[in-house]
């Protein structure tokens, strides 16, 4: 797997990587034929989970390239971390044909690594850093391969979106153990705006929230959409960094299903959209073959089958809950010790949200 860019969670604990190869090693050969499990590495990208990449042998010569999952050791960006959801949900959409990485398995008992973890294969391919519009695989591309990399990401989250659990369906309850099968765009709406104003009261601790965020959380809540039918999947951390590409560009697996669940498709697609648009701000230009955001809208409308409605929304209610995201990262490295004040006062979706509450509705 190529990848541009250490995987360590931003977290206020760290493990050692010896007790984990040793505890892997160990659970490996309890499980499956004796391996030999070599120095871990860790991936380039990952914010939030504790990853690791293992690189396991057999006397005969078998050889597995795996990765390992563990909630964040101490404070985490998370409150909790439902590490078996994300494996059910992993395995019952690859089932259905959506590249994931699968089969995975989870181990909840702690005796093996002190926590409960998840193993699945590497899959391999590029994975991009978030330093892609200025270095790797992207830039050597040419414009009109950049251009099928990102329009074949948004179809296949199209085709995740296609996906509406129903009573009949197992995945409904495979995906969350706390929502019905048969939950509402319009009540996951309502839910997720809840969730995502506790969360940035949570992660701002006993401080008030920045006065922006403060804003943008109540037009969300003035402007709350009202929603009919029932809720898609959501992958929920849209991100091109968070996919694994074939050499011809299409996309390999999904990966960080963290933030699953259920909602109105465009809970993804803004989240997409929101910060697509704040990391080419970010980097100050744009790759030439990227598309525009009128091409990735209408490309995932027609794959989806209908339009996306109440965008400004999502995509605000998106920059609400990133930059939390943001707001809790820099707290944890504040009680690090490390410099926290590129997020701190220089939060980037200030800028992105009055873009966005910026056009008109």
């Amino acid at each position: 797997m190529s990848e541009e860019g250490s995987g360590v969670a931003i977290a206020s604990g760290e493990r050692d990587d010896e007790t984990i190869r040793a505890g892997i090693e160990r659970w490996l050969c309890a499980r499956d034929e004796p391996v030999r499990v070599a120095p871990l590495t860790r991936p380039a990208a990952g914010l939030s989970s504790d990853t690791c990449f293992v690189d396991a042998r057999s006397e005969n010569g078998t050889h597995r390239e795996l990765v390992v999952r563990l909630a964040p050791m101490g404070d985490g960006l998370f409150a909790s971390y439902n590490l078996r959801a994300q494996v059910e949900v992993q395995n019952a959409l690859a089932e259905r044909g959506i590249p994931t990485a699968a089969p995975v398995r989870f181990e909840s008992d702690p005796s093996w690594l002190a926590a409960p973890f998840m193993v699945m294969p590497r899959v391999a391919g590029h994975v991009l850093s978030r330093s892609y519009l200025r270095k790797g695989w992207m830039v050597e591309a040419s414009p009109a391969f950049r251009r099928d990399v990102v329009l074949g990401f948004v179809r296949t989250l199209a085709s995740l979106h296609r996906l509406v659990p129903t009573g009949d369906q197992v995945l409904g309850d495979q995906v969350s153990g706390d929502q019905p099968v048969d939950a509402s765009a319009r009540d996951a709406v309502a839910t997720a705006f809840e969730g995502g104003s506790e969360y940035l009261d949570w992660a701002t601790g006993t401080g008030a929230p920045l006065g922006f965020m403060n804003a943008a959380r109540q037009w969300c809540a003035d402007h709350l959409p009202s929603r009919e039918g029932p809720a898609s999947v959501l992958w929920g951390d849209v991100q091109l960094t968070n996919a694994v590409f074939a050499a011809d560009g299409t996309v390999a697996a999904l990966l960080d299903w963290e933030m699953t669940g259920f909602g109105p498709p465009e809970m993804d697609l803004g989240w997409f959209l929101a910060l697509h648009e704040m990391t080419i701000e970010q980097h100050g230009a744009e790759l030439e073959g990227i598309p525009k955001r009128a091409e990735i809208i209408a490309t995932y409308e027609a794959d989806l089958g209908h339009a996306a409605q109440d965008l400004q929304w999502f995509e605000a209610f998106a920059l609400l809950r990133s930059g939390s995201i943001m707001i809790r990262m820099a707290r944890i490295l504040a009680a690090q010790g490390i410099d926290d004040a590129w997020l701190s006062t220089h939060n980037p979706t200030e800028r992105a949200l009055q873009r966005v509450l910026g056009r008109p509705e």
